[in-house]
């Protein structure tokens, strides 16, 4: 990895609010193992924190859409 791919890997850890000595083992690491930045990146992209608010977006919709298919089969029989 380059010095803009380390950059890039360092920016997505801090992004997940990881401390500064977990976040420098981790790219140790990396570079020990030659790992290269597109597999790094995937796994970090796996780390990311759920967005709770979307999740509960979700859950209304699919409430929502169930009430209403509940209500039009009352009404068709």
């Amino acid at each position: 990895m380059n010095q803009f791919e380390v950059n890039q890997i360092r920016a997505k850890l801090h992004r997940l609010a990881l401390d500064d000595e977990f976040v420098d083992r981790y790219i140790a690491k990396l570079i020990r193992n030659n790992e290269p930045y597109v597999t790094a990146s995937k796994a970090i992209d796996r780390w990311e924190k759920n967005d709770s608010g979307q999740f509960v977006l979700q859950a209304i919709a699919c409430g929502l859409i169930a009430a209403l298919a509940g209500a039009w089969f009352a009404v068709v029989r």
